[in-house]
């Protein structure tokens, strides 16, 4: 994680892609990561900690304090039995060193630190749960834009096949052998499939519009992805999945170490009962005219607050309180994991099963339109029935895609759900 909190400019490469480059899932990823501004509220928030952290680790050094400067006075004095006045003019010419150190204050400042640094890994967690989202988000995009593609190749190809059907009407009307309807009604599906294409041609680019925004880029030439989204089995347990999400999830360790620095808070505040210990010394020039006289002073100090109207009684019982809030806000978090989880599995499962049924299914459709073309061709089928099996055909692909594409987006939901990517 230590590269990703290096600089604020971390996020900011403006990283173009080149016409025709090739990029796989994760190189997408990768620069989302680098690209998205989204990210960069998550970054800030972790600079702004660290500078906490730092804040609070002041407290362990000494201070010193420079002072320096001149005054003038004039002081008139009048005289009640003379009509005159005396004027004085007076010059005064200050400057001091003074050097602090807290000897010991009952583990006040450590204890801040700790606060400190469990904001700051709860920043660093929160950075990391947005990553894993931005990767998600990205995932869907990609595979959004590899499903519109063979969605717009099963319109391309189901206007090839309407073709084909209107030049064989054609040849048929022309040889007297079927009716102008049959011509007609080719006419009517080819129009139709066009339309159709045009629609997913445009599906297509705003596919991948959204996935270059997801990416960051809001301008990129034609580049080329890995169109491959056969299914590969993650072959994980229910069990395994809730465990590891348990263990992972970026946002649950972000709400158990806020949990952490609330209960360091509650410390914090009570340190307010104790007395503070500190070392003090100082070094002094003062008079009117130079040289100036000089000297020194060194010693101890005790600082104990008796009694401030019940302001830490007050400062406890808020930390307590937040705790409380943030134990609430852990256990309400579980309660989801395991839901998101569960539904994220049970869609995995779903999405695995779907995938042979819609492969049997383009099988079995490929098949009966094989059957019509031959019987179409023959002059033994009606355009209808030839209509019916290209439509049943376009279907069963679609739906093949759509099940491909829901198997790659449940598996990526519940590496997400997992606290993966």
């Amino acid at each position: 994680m230590a590269v990703l909190f290096s600089g604020s400019r971390a996020l900011a490469e403006d990283r173009t892609i080149a016409a025709g480059e090739y990029l796989t899932l994760e190189n997408c990823i990768d620069i989302a990561l680098k690209q998205q501004p989204n990210l960069m509220y998550y970054l800030y928030q972790i600079h702004a900690n660290e500078a906490e952290v730092g804040q609070a680790q002041s407290g362990f050094y000494p201070s010193l304090d420079l002072q320096s400067g001149y005054t003038r006075a004039q002081i008139v004095n009048r005289h009640h039995d003379s009509p005159y006045s005396t004027i004085i003019n007076k010059d005064d010419y200050y400057g001091s060193a003074e050097l602090s150190q807290t000897i010991f204050d009952f583990g006040k400042t450590l204890t801040n630190v700790k606060m400190r640094n469990y904001y700051l890994l709860a920043s660093k967690k929160d950075y990391e749960a947005q990553a894993n989202t931005t990767a998600l988000n990205v995932k869907s995009s990609y595979y959004g834009v590899v499903k519109a593609k063979r969605a717009r190749d099963v319109d391309a190809e189901t206007v090839k096949k309407y073709e084909q059907q209107l030049d064989q009407a054609k040849d048929f009307y022309d040889a007297g052998t079927k009716a102008r309807y049959d011509v007609t009604q080719a006419e009517v599906n080819l129009s139709g499939a066009n339309i159709s294409l045009m629609n997913s041609e445009n599906a297509l680019a705003v596919a991948w519009d959204n996935l270059t925004t997801t990416m960051g880029i809001i301008y990129s030439a034609d580049f080329r992805i890995d169109e491959d989204i056969s299914p590969k089995p993650l072959g994980i347990k229910f069990e395994d999945a809730l465990a590891a999400a348990y263990s992972n999830r970026p946002d649950l360790m972000s709400a158990i170490a806020a949990k952490d620095a609330a209960e360091k808070n509650i410390e914090y505040a009570k340190k307010d009962y104790f007395p503070v210990i500190s070392g003090t010394a100082s070094y002094n020039y003062d008079d009117g005219r130079f040289p100036l006289n000089n000297g020194w002073m060194a010693g101890v100090v005790m600082k104990w607050n008796i009694f401030s109207g019940f302001n830490t009684r007050y400062k406890a019982a808020g930390a307590r309180a937040a705790m409380d809030a943030a134990e609430s806000k852990i256990q309400s978090m579980k309660l989801s994991i395991y839901s998101g989880v569960r539904q994220s599995y049970l869609n995995l499962k779903l999405a695995g099963d779907v995938i042979p049924a819609a492969e049997l299914q383009v099988k079995l459709a490929q098949e009966n339109l094989d059957i019509a073309t031959l019987k179409y061709e023959a002059g033994l089928a009606s355009p209808v029935d030839y209509t019916d099996a290209v439509v049943q055909y376009k279907s069963a692909k679609l739906t093949y895609i759509n099940a491909l594409y829901n198997y790659k987006i449940a598996q990526a939901a519940i590496l997400w759900a997992m606290g993966s990517r």
